[in-house]
């Protein structure tokens, strides 16, 4: 008889993106032997419904209350919401555990230790994770945030004071296995709690991130060289960093082109005007997922130069087409790559760092072998890091680690 798993996933969505599709990947890979019963929300219920028929897991639905979203929502304070979702999660999850005894409870998302895991308290074997939220931007290099670095500086004070409260202190200590997305969370995470962790990179590749072929074709001397950048356009992306990357590099003929928007937008374009490179560098906009491949395509290199990041789901899509990638070697994005399937720039001071991705740019410039050599080690790791299968493996491995304690 297949051993059952309460599976608690906050965001949770089988045609999502991001947090929400991840949510999903864990349960429907928990959900391959073992019996697994799964509570979310009811954001994407008929997505739900219908892809746990086939799987044979049952969901449980949790909302709360329209006047406690309503406040959260005037007041700015979505933890709020949150926490009185999980308050409502454990009254539930005690209530099944109480009619079908589960053998394990696992807490996949919310992605951040900051959102407690009351439900481990159940007395069963639980996993909590992965977790992030212990990500930092690097002493020094606050400048390249903009107007953003001052509420950066709010969020490591609060960072620290949030792991003193007693709710996360009872996660903490009730969960028998932890997930954390990088070494940079473990590391800020208590010392006492590092045996019980692992570290998990966060992200995972698509069943249409695998059908790419590497390109044969030679490439195009008389193009310019084309830098792209993918994503949410957040200050912790720390793109004038590669402006003066780019100044840096003394290169002539290329593009860099950003694809996305976000709050730092204005404030890039303001930068790139001010250090004259609006003839180089293009701001597409916020385009369809669907039509992100035109630009991973015409580029010769991603560049993903984050400051604090978990991992890195732009990085991930150009491992899987053979888009060589340049980023920092900081947080979740430095150890989603290694030294042969990406260009990894050392964190050191601001000066010293563009220093060195200026170096990188220059040299994927006018290698186009080693452009090639990257790629396709970065798609192979892509393949054997990052495909739902080595997480299935990882997962049925803990639980069968806990299970003296079933």
């Amino acid at each position: 008889m297949k051993r059952r798993v309460l599976m608690i996933a906050y965001a949770c969505d089988p045609k999502g993106g991001g947090e929400h599709w991840l949510g999903w990947g864990w349960a429907e890979q928990a959900a391959q032997n073992y019996q697994v019963e799964l509570i979310t929300t009811p954001k994407a219920r008929a997505a739900v419904e219908a892809s746990c028929q086939p799987l044979g897991m049952t969901p449980h639905f949790v909302d709360v209350p329209n006047l406690t979203r309503k406040l959260s929502e005037l007041i700015g304070a979505s933890w709020w919401r949150k926490l009185a979702w999980q308050k409502r999660v454990v009254q539930l999850a005690a209530r099944l555990h109480c009619e079908k005894r589960f053998d394990i409870v696992h807490q996949t998302t919310f992605h951040t230790f900051r959102s407690p895991f009351p439900a481990a308290s159940l007395g069963i074997p639980s996993v909590w994770g992965p977790i992030a939220g212990g990500e930092y931007v690097p002493p020094g290099f606050e400048r390249y945030l903009g107007p953003a670095k001052f509420s950066e500086t709010s969020r490591k004070v609060i960072n620290r004071a949030w792991l003193r409260l007693a709710s996360i202190q009872r996660s903490f200590r009730d969960a028998a296995a932890l997930f954390v997305s990088n070494h940079t969370t473990l590391n800020f995470l208590p010392s006492e709690v590092h045996p019980k962790c692992t570290v998990v990179p966060p992200n995972a590749l698509r069943p249409f991130d695998e059908q790419f072929v590497p390109i044969t074709d030679q490439p195009k001397t008389d193009q310019p060289f084309s830098l792209v950048y993918v994503g949410n356009c957040v200050a912790t992306r720390a793109i004038p960093l590669v402006f003066e990357a780019l100044i840096e590099s003394k290169l002539e003929n290329y593009k860099f082109t950003i694809v996305g928007a976000g709050p730092a937008l204005k404030h890039w374009q303001d930068l790139a005007r001010r250090m004259q490179l609006e003839n180089r560098v293009v701001f597409a906009g916020r385009v369809a997922h669907e039509q992100l491949q035109i630009f991973y395509s015409q580029a010769d290199v991603l560049v993903f130069p984050a400051l604090r990041d978990s991992g890195g789901s732009a990085l991930l899509e150009a491992m899987a087409r053979y888009l060589p990638v340049v980023c920092l070697d900081w947080g979740g994005p430095g150890e989603m790559i290694d030294t042969e399937s990406g260009l990894k720039v050392p964190v050191t001071t601001p000066t010293a760092t563009v220093r060195s991705f200026a170096e990188g740019l220059r040299r994927l410039s006018a290698e186009p072998g080693f452009r090639r050599a990257l790629a396709l080690a970065a798609r192979a790791r892509a393949e054997k890091v990052f495909r739902w299968k080595a997480k299935r493996l990882l997962l049925e491995a803990t639980y069968e680690r806990l299970r003296p304690r079933l």
